[in-house]
This record gives C-alpha cells, sequence and structure tokens, in this order.
C-alpha cells in the first residue's frame, strides 16, 4: 500500500505542476468571463428593440385610422410593441423615419437610416392598407434590415420583426371583426383565436407526479445547459487525459525512464494502478473545474432567453448526492479511458508515435457527445443503445439526465459496467507490463515473430 500511495504522489507531482493548476484556473475564469460576456449579449437581444416606422403619408398618417373609425396607425404600432415586450415597454424606442431622411420606398436611404441611427430594423406602412382591406387584398409591408456580423445573435432582428408584424395584424384583424361584423372585441379574440392552451390547462407527468402549468419544451429549455456542457466537458476531459497519458508513456520510452521504473522493487500492479488513481484524481478535477466554468458559460448564453422554470419545483434539481454520483461515475469513466490509453501506449516507441494512438479515445468520446446532444437514452433504437452502453464515456454524459430523472437501473448497471471494465483493463495493463512489449516493442513479440514481420525478419529479407 505503502508503494501504491508513493508512486501515486509521484505521478499526481508530475501531473499536477504549477503551471497545469494555473492552466485550469485560467480556463475557468476565461469560461466566466466569456459567461458575463454573453450574457450581455443575450441580455442586449432579449430587450426592447429600438425600431423605425416610415409613414407613406408622412407623420400625420399616425393619426389616421387604419380601417373603420378608432384603430389609428400609432395605435396599430405602440399596441404591438406593447403587446411584444409587455406593458413597461418603452415607446420612445419607436422612432419615425422622416420624408426628409429617406422618402418613402427608397429602401437604400431607409436602410442607411437604420444603419446611422442603430435601429434594429425599420417597417414602413403604406397609406392604404384600409383600401386594401375593403378590396379583400392584403398588405405586404416592407422591412428593412442591417447585417453587421454571423453570430446567431444577427437571426434576432428578423425573428422579433416577424413577430411585431403577426402582432399589428392581430390588432388590425380584431378590428376587421369588431367593423364588419359588428360583434364585441371578447367575442372578436374568440373568433380569431377559438382554441387556446397553456396556462393551467397543460399537464405533464414527471417522475410519476402531474405538474400543471408546464410543458416538456419548457422543461427542456430549462434542462438545456445541463444537457449541453455535461457531454462537451467529459469529452475534452478525456481527450486530455488520454493524450496525457500516452504521451507520457511515449517520453518514458524515449528517454528511458521506463526501465528505470520497471527494474524497481515494486509490484507492476501497484505501478499501474499508482499511474492510472494519479492521472485519474487529474482527470477528474479538470473535470470538476471545467464543469463549473461551462456552467457559469452556458447560464451566461442563457441568461436573457431561458425559461423562467425552476427545475427544483418538479423535482428535477441536482442534488448533493447526485453530483457526488455524477463523480464518481466520471472518476470511473476517466479510469477506462486511462486503461484503454495505457494499453495502447504500450505499443508506442516514442513521444512522436504517442500523439498519433490518442485518436481512437477522442473519436470513442465524440460519438456518444453527438448522439446525447440531441437524443434520449430511451429514444435510440436497440443496436444503438448497447454500443453506447459499451462505450464507457457514454455513462458520465447521460448520468445527470438518468439521474433526475431517477433511472436508477441505468445508473447502477453503468457503475457496474465500468468497474468491471476497470478491473479488466487494469489486469490487460499489468500483464503487459509483466511482459517484454513494453522494453522491445511490439515487433518483438512472438505473435509478431510467428507471422514474420518482427524486427530481425525484416533485416533478413532486405
Amino acid at each position: 500500500m505503502n508503494h501504491l500511495v508513493n508512486i501515486t504522489k509521484k505521478e499526481l507531482r508530475e501531473l499536477l505542476t504549477p503551471g497545469s493548476l494555473v492552466s485550469i484556473f485560467f480556463i475557468v475564469i476565461l469560461f466566466v468571463a466569456l459567461g458575463q460576456g454573453m450574457s450581455g449579449q443575450t441580455e442586449k437581444a432579449a430587450a426592447p428593440a429600438v425600431i423605425g416606422i416610415q409613414y407613406e403619408g408622412g407623420e400625420a398618417q399616425a393619426g389616421e385610422c387604419v380601417y373603420g373609425t378608432t384603430l389609428t396607425y400609432k395605435d396599430l404600432v405602440e399596441g404591438a410593441y406593447i403587446a411584444l415586450y409587455g406593458d413597461d415597454a418603452d415607446l420612445e424606442n419607436i422612432n419615425i423615419i422622416t420624408p426628409e431622411t429617406a422618402p418613402y420606398g427608397d429602401s437604400g436611404a431607409v436602410c442607411k437610416a437604420v444603419a446611422d441611427n442603430g435601429y434594429k430594423y425599420a417597417i414602413s406602412l403604406p397609406s392604404d392598407i384600409g383600401s386594401r382591406i375593403s378590396a379583400s387584398q392584403p398588405t405586404v409591408l416592407p422591412v428593412y434590415y442591417v447585417y453587421k456580423d454571423g453570430g446567431v445573435f444577427s437571426t434576432v432582428s428578423a425573428a422579433s420583426a416577424n413577430s411585431y408584424i403577426e402582432l399589428m395584424s392581430e390588432l388590425l384583424s380584431l378590428e376587421i371583426l369588431k367593423i364588419d361584423y359588428g360583434i364585441t372585441e371578447t367575442a372578436a379574440i374568440a373568433a380569431e383565436h377559438p382554441l387556446l392552451t397553456g396556462g393551467n390547462s397543460t399537464h405533464t407527468l414527471v417522475n410519476g407526479k402531474v405538474y400543471d402549468s408546464i410543458t416538456p419544451s419548457e422543461i427542456y429549455n430549462a434542462q438545456m445547459s445541463q444537457s449541453m456542457m455535461v457531454p462537451i466537458v467529459v469529452m475534452i476531459v478525456i481527450s486530455m487525459v488520454g493524450s496525457v497519458i500516452i504521451t507520457s508513456m511515449g517520453s518514458e520510452k524515449e528517454n528511458k525512464t521506463l526501465e528505470t521504473l520497471l527494474t524497481m522493487p515494486v509490484r507492476r500492479t501497484t505501478i499501474v494502478s499508482g499511474k492510472l488513481l494519479a492521472a485519474a484524481i487529474m482527470g477528474l478535477i479538470y473535470g470538476i473545474f471545467y464543469l463549473i466554468g461551462m456552467m457559469f458559460y452556458t447560464n451566461g448564453i442563457t441568461s436573457g432567453v431561458s425559461s423562467s422554470v425552476n427545475l427544483d419545483d418538479y423535482g428535477l434539481g441536482m442534488t448533493m448526492v447526485n453530483w457526488c454520483i455524477l463523480f464518481g461515475i466520471l472518476f470511473l469513466s476517466i479510469f477506462s479511458a486511462l486503461g484503454i490509453c495505457m494499453i495502447l501506449g504500450a505499443f508506442t516507441k516514442n513521444y512522436k508515435m504517442a500523439q498519433t494512438m490518442v485518436m481512437p479515445i477522442t473519436v470513442m468520446a465524440i460519438i456518444p457527445m453527438l448522439v446525447l446532444m440531441f437524443s434520449d437514452w430511451n429514444s435510440l433504437p436497440p443496436a444503438l443503445q448497447a454500443i453506447m452502453f459499451a462505450i464507457p464515456f457514454s455513462h458520465p454524459m447521460m448520468a445527470m439526465h438518468n439521474l433526475v430523472l431517477e433511472n436508477t437501473a441505468l445508473i447502477l448497471g453503468g457503475v457496474a459496467y465500468l468497474a468491471i471494465l476497470d478491473i479488466v483493463l487494469v489486469c490487460i495493463t499489468v500483464r503487459l507490463y509483466n511482459s517484454d512489449v513494453l522494453i522491445t516493442g511490439l515487433d518483438k513479440t512472438k505473435i509478431m515473430k510467428r507471422f514474420g514481420i518482427s524486427g530481425k525478419s525484416k533485416g533478413r529479407r532486405q
């Protein structure tokens, strides 16, 4: 046991250097800073937009009725804006584009006005909307944008403008129903929207209990940051620790330090276990800090547009016990990755060759990440479920979702599978360490000699 502790401490000192610890804290700080920056962007995107309105008949058109005798153009513009952003929306965000600034229909001049004044978009309102309604003809409203970036927030202006025009259309259709059919506003609303849902009329079964006023999409939106960040962090950690352990073995072979380690009066099982434990602890530390950083980052991205659903109210929040189980599964998964890497590293001859051996581990981590970010375990076909279960890196990726949904059988099955796989991998690695493969290389083994591809047979052919 003393040898195991000493080797583990030695490996940890080599892995957790001041430089590596600084890099961990740097990544966390970077994620936090990015999250705060993105939080400002999402809140800005969700804030009431500063827009431009252009009237064909000039500012005097604002006081004219669109259709009938009550609904003016100003009422239509302001009513739709309040319906879109709430009763406390600042109506000063609505700016009139005068004919002096941009003639009606001059798209170049209007777009320039949008760019110069920082409007999110501008809408032109013709003066013949009422006559078109009387002639049973729809009115197409010109909309003007300025494309300034290619990020995801570049789509917000178009979505906002479409929603704004839809709300103006609803207000106008209510006016048409009241005037043309002589019905009350309440009856007009019922005629326009005869079927409604939402509020207390929605019911969702969650973990055996029915909750009102919640839909699966709202729950998913609240869980989105968790379901996205865990697979990404696991993939990063698996790839990183796998690269570290394989390249470390390649360097030890190249520098002949591995031979010195193997000549020490210590059991090979202790050497292997110490190396794996140290690297797994390092990977777990990286995983914890990366998760913390990613939580700040994803919360920042979704802060302005995410659902206000509190997952704890529906029994879907992560408890301290759940977090401990998640990190335990992550540790077992990292241990499996390291076991595979040590087996692969046994066949490397130098540092350069070791770097090429990281690819299988990275691919194995990317596959479940891509699958589980867009699908659920229960929705997968049986064949794909078997593949996902066999890949050890899948289990921490889907652990959070299964923990909150209390899928105990799948969690326990995954833990048992990872524990057995870790033991098997340790046994295989110890067997390799007890052989001459680490020193002589793969081409000197009996199997390779039997197939005539050893180093000596190659020399005779030459």
